[in-house]
């Protein structure tokens, strides 16, 4: 089957500034692609150029060939799109998730049946005769997806879905999310800040920064091997450190070789390494000498701040003893869990 959606050339300008570059992209039928980047990188106007509420400035994307913006009803409505906001009207539940059916004139009998449906679906029907403004967080986000999905979208567009939630919330709101697309080919593009979000579901990831996309590609690779150090960031390594490669590609943090090698030619470059690589050990006996600067009790770990002299993090086990604050330590970094990757010039390391 071909691509659902395509986007070529697509540039698109707000108040005279580019906010969204992106030469190509395809998603084949039933593919899920969620876009993790920060605040201000361009997912949510990627949304809207999607869903067909704005043209983009130049370029075109396409629904199964033809154009999404200015298309007619009938291509219109083969997408949801779920935002950020709830955006429900004070009225009833039932009568928001009717909405769109309203809409597309379907019969009132068969708009309720489809409503209570997809509230099922997500755990909410109960809410039904309920005024939506009186909702909590979470009941308002789940009616929201319910209302995207009561039209039986080929395309669904999310735009960080839960956020606001609790952590409890948050959690049961993806597994419904999972559930309710288990038994779908629905093409899925869901934006998102957070890591964990994006690889829950997704097919493939698209790191989008400044309006671009920085990297395109299954969540394991994209996981194991950031394509430079802001994707390592958005992606979650607890550490990403300014490095140099020597001549037998040895890489030196501080100047000091951290027992790690590369392939990478020899020059600057970045090590991204989870917080669990970073082994405590005593002084003298690891790769790298720190300093011990903040000790905190997290979630099932202890949670160390380092300076060797970057800015090192680490977590040990609740178990074990942590060292003092000011305590001098070694560390060794276990390459299993740290990649080497590109250094960019115009990001600075903090």
């Amino acid at each position: 089957m071909g691509s659902v959606l395509r986007l070529s050339g697509v540039r698109h300008s707000r108040g005279g500034i580019e906010v969204l570059a992106i030469d190509a992209l395809e998603l084949e039928a039933g593919e899920r692609l969620a876009v993790l980047g920060p605040n201000g990188a361009g997912k949510t106007t990627l949304l809207r150029l999607l869903a067909g509420l704005e043209a983009p400035t130049a370029g075109g994307v396409e629904l199964d060939g033809v154009r999404v913006a200015g298309a007619n009803l009938d291509v219109r409505r083969r997408i949801g799109y779920a935002t950020q906001r709830p955006g429900l009207l004070s009225t009833t539940v039932i009568r928001n998730v009717e909405l769109p059916l309203r809409w597309r004139r379907l019969a009132a009998g068969a708009r309720r049946q489809a409503a209570l449906a997809a509230l099922e679906r997500l755990n909410v029907a109960h809410l039904a005769e309920r005024k939506a403004l009186s909702l909590s967080g979470g009941e308002a986000q789940r009616v929201s997806l319910a209302r995207a999905l009561a039209v039986e979208p080929e395309v669904l567009l999310l735009d960080e879905p839960a956020s606001g939630l609790d952590a409890e919330a948050h959690r049961a709101f993806f597994d419904d999310l999972e559930s309710v697309l288990a038994d779908r080919a629905t093409t899925l593009v869901q934006v998102t800040h957070r890591a964990d979000e994006a690889l829950r579901l997704a097919d493939r990831i698209a790191v989008l920064t400044h309006g671009a996309i920085r990297q395109l590609g299954e969540p394991t690779l994209v996981l194991r091997q950031p394509a430079d150090a802001i994707a390592a960031r958005l992606l979650g390594y607890d550490n990403v450190l300014a490095v140099d490669v020597d001549q037998e590609r040895q890489v030196l943090v501080g100047g000091v070789r951290c027992g790690i090698t590369t392939t990478l030619d020899p020059g600057p470059a970045a090590l991204a390494a989870w917080a669990a690589a970073l082994r405590i050990t005593t002084p003298g006996d690891g790769a790298l000498h720190a300093k011990v600067e903040r000790v905190a009790q997290g979630p099932g770990r202890w949670q160390l701040t380092l300076t060797a002299p970057q800015t090192l993090h680490s977590h040990l086990p609740l178990d074990q003893t942590p060292p003092r604050v000011g305590e001098s330590v070694g560390v060794d970094i276990d390459p299993a869990h740290a990649t080497v990757i590109a250094a960019i010039p115009d990001n600075p390391f903090g």
